[in-house]
């Protein structure tokens, strides 16, 4: 074979492989809530659910992307490269809109000439759309929805204890304290404790509801994990899921 046709060979055997890594990353649906749209990601038959929320987080959306070759399950994958989201025009963080407190809230922080007029819209339009959006995100069958987060500055495990109903520190230093789960069912957070990593359980809803997808879910009696890591840390994150497809059912 001459240097040429190699040449080519190679950037044909390339682009196969190329595609064949990506190719279940090609959204065989989309899902939305009020507008802002989920590409869906489908692997074989699970009653396991993963959500990526927060466009900003890259290391998230690499892991889940990567998650989903080689294990069975449905991914929502958020159709935005920033934090926050626009609904109608106004800005909003995507996890302070499923509750009408949280909504309300977030709205007005981010939009503060916004009338009281367009705050009702907006917050109807949401909760219109808030039922569908969990009957597509919600797992089969007694199954885990899983979130996938990570964060940058001084968010940590410390802010979710004042709401937690147990917690379990395996390190509590920076920054490994940036790194922990988030649970709603007694049973895995009995699991998830045995793991080297920090877990904090919360099965009572708070005075407050910030408008958060785990509140939500949480009240709808869904089992839900936060897989909750630095920004960068895709090492912990990876062995993090792994140890909740090891040891959960």
């Amino acid at each position: 074979m001459s240097i040429v046709k190699y040449q080519y060979y190679i950037i044909f055997i390339g682009i196969l492989f190329t595609f064949n890594i990506y190719s279940n990353d090609l959204a065989q649906e989309y899902v939305d809530i009020a507008g802002v749209q989920f590409k869906v990601i489908k692997n074989g038959e699970s009653n396991r659910r993963f959500i990526w929320i927060h466009g900003d987080e890259k290391t998230a959306a690499v892991l889940l992307k990567r998650h989903l070759k080689d294990n069975y399950g449905t991914a929502f994958l958020i159709e935005n490269s920033n934090r926050e989201v626009f609904i109608n025009g106004y800005m909003m963080d995507p996890n302070r809109i499923f509750s009408k407190a949280g909504a309300e809230k977030n709205l007005i922080k981010f939009n503060d000439k916004i009338s009281k007029p367009a705050v009702d819209q907006l917050v109807n339009l949401i909760a219109n759309d808030k039922e569908k959006f969990f009957d597509k995100i919600t797992p089969p069958n007694g199954g885990l929805l899983i979130a996938l987060h990570n964060n940058l500055r001084d968010y940590s495990i410390d802010k979710e204890i004042p709401f937690s109903t147990e917690v379990s520190l395996k390190n509590s230093e920076h920054p490994h304290h940036h790194n922990f789960f988030i649970c709603t069912n007694r049973d895995d957070y009995n699991l998830l404790s045995k793991s080297p990593y920090n877990v904090v359980l919360q099965e009572t809803q708070p005075k407050k509801d910030n408008g958060s997808l785990s509140w939500f879910v949480a009240r709808k009696g869904v089992r839900f994990i936060n897989i909750e890591t630095r920004l960068g840390y895709l090492s912990i994150q990876t062995k993090m899921l792994q140890y909740v497809e090891e040891h959960l059912e």
